[in-house]
């Protein structure tokens, strides 16, 4: 698989991978990334005053209970589930959520992934080129697919292999696509978005 089309779309799915990572750090489950809600601005806003409080609380939990973290130097913020068995550290877990209007952790959680997959949308490559959200997937798709079965030099089993893995890609590049209008919702946002999204 060497064609640009293929490495461009190989490109959009690492990026999208990597961040979708750092958003699932409050629940620390791979699945988030399947969970959404469609962004407003107070929501993004909400999300940012939120994280900086308990970004706090966290640092102030670990000075007090221990580091909790399953890995030292962590983002501090992803300890805090670890930190629920301690009622102080309940209490005031939840009075931060519920002043920004989330309910527990898995809320925030959701609104995280949903952050951090539109933030990815608009944030340059290491080119410097921002992958806007226009693009189309299955445009992609089936571009990279006709490059491949046009490709002489693969035997069929590579170009079998080769089909399979573009719809493995692919499969993983939809799960981790932002819901319509939710870049456009982040963009304002991006630069007080970043010290987050570089936190793990």
């Amino acid at each position: 698989m060497h064609a640009s089309t293929i490495r461009q779309f190989a490109r959009r799915l690492c990026l999208a991978s990597g961040l979708a990572l750092s958003a699932c750090f409050l629940a620390g489950t791979a699945g988030a990334s399947d969970d959404q809600v469609k962004l407003t601005a107070a929501m993004v806003e909400k999300f940012i005053a939120a994280r900086t409080e308990l970004t706090v609380l966290a640092t102030d939990l670990t000075k007090k209970y221990g580091d909790r973290s399953d890995t030292p130097g962590d983002d501090p913020v992803a300890s805090l589930p670890a930190f629920q068995d301690i009622a102080d550290a309940k209490t005031r877990t939840d009075a931060i959520l519920s002043k920004y209007d989330f309910k527990d952790l898995d809320a925030l959680d959701i609104v995280t992934n949903s952050v951090m997959l539109a933030y990815q949308a608009d944030v340059p490559d290491n080119n410097g080129a921002a992958d806007s959200g226009q693009n189309d997937p299955e445009a992609d798709k089936a571009k990279a697919r006709a490059e491949i079965e046009a490709d002489q030099s693969l035997t069929p089993e590579k170009k079998k292999e080769a089909l399979q893995q573009l719809d493995e890609q692919f499969a993983s590049l939809q799960a981790l696509t932002p819901l319509p209008g939710n870049a456009e919702v982040v963009k304002p946002f991006l630069d007080k978005l970043k010290p987050i999204a570089e936190a793990n």
